[in-house]
């Protein structure tokens, strides 16, 4: 099936915008319809998709319009003409926690078909993100205001404590998180993982996964 879409969504600090910026650059890479990074986060004052705009438009990576007003409370000019574009594709960075997903919500209906994939990023390593009930919490409140339609949602596993990431961290993390998402009736789709740490993960590991270029750090070079 042709994909047209892809939701990106999870708490702040989950590293969706990382994992959305990496997603949207593979597409950029091996396709020949434009792709468009939509960030839909207007709740975080930190690290941003659209603070690396020119290294990923210098990558093909098209950004949204009107730089003048992206750190306004607005949705991004353009949106429901890209949805309804089937010669694009679409990468969008939602807003962490309810509040920030429910800027999705609005575009439900142009959203719902089955050109689109829904992925939902957990950090274990994060606070409020290492128990089931957590777990639990943030994904339902953030499912209902984002309006994901019932059994479309996938994880993506990113284990990440910043200069403390360690391979050895990276898999048990996974581990954990894996058996406590089979108490929610999910699985893992992917991890998520720098290459810097890939190839010794690879090593203690056989399980899909998403190799990631960072991007913070260059913000500040």
């Amino acid at each position: 099936m042709d994909i047209h879409n892809i939701v990106l969504l999870g708490e702040a600090g989950s590293g969706k915008t990382e994992i959305a910026a990496n997603i949207a650059l593979l597409l950029a890479e091996k396709d020949e319809k434009p792709v468009y990074l939509i960030d839909m986060d207007q709740t975080k004052c930190l690290f941003r998709a659209r603070d690396f705009s020119s290294l990923l438009e210098k990558r093909q990576v098209n950004m949204a319009e009107n730089q003048e007003l992206w750190d306004s409370p607005l949705v991004p000019m353009g949106v429901s003409t890209l949805l309804k574009d089937e010669g694009v594709r679409c990468v969008f960075d939602a807003g962490g926690n309810a509040a920030g997903a429910a800027m999705m919500g609005q575009f439900a209906g142009l959203l719902a078909g089955k050109t689109t994939r829904y992925y939902y990023v957990i950090n274990p390593c994060r606070a409020f993100s290492g128990t089931v009930g957590e777990i639990r919490e943030s994904l339902d409140a953030i499912m209902v205001s984002a309006r994901v339609p019932a059994g479309r949602l996938e994880v993506i596993a990113n284990p990440y404590m910043g200069g403390y990431t360690t391979a050895e961290l990276i898999a048990g993390y996974y581990r954990r998180l894996e058996q406590d998402l089979a108490k929610l009736d999910l699985s893992i789709k992917c991890l998520a993982v720098s290459k810097t740490f890939s190839s010794r993960v690879r090593k203690q590991m056989n399980v899909p996964m998403l190799e990631l270029d960072t991007f913070v750090d260059k913000l500040y070079v």
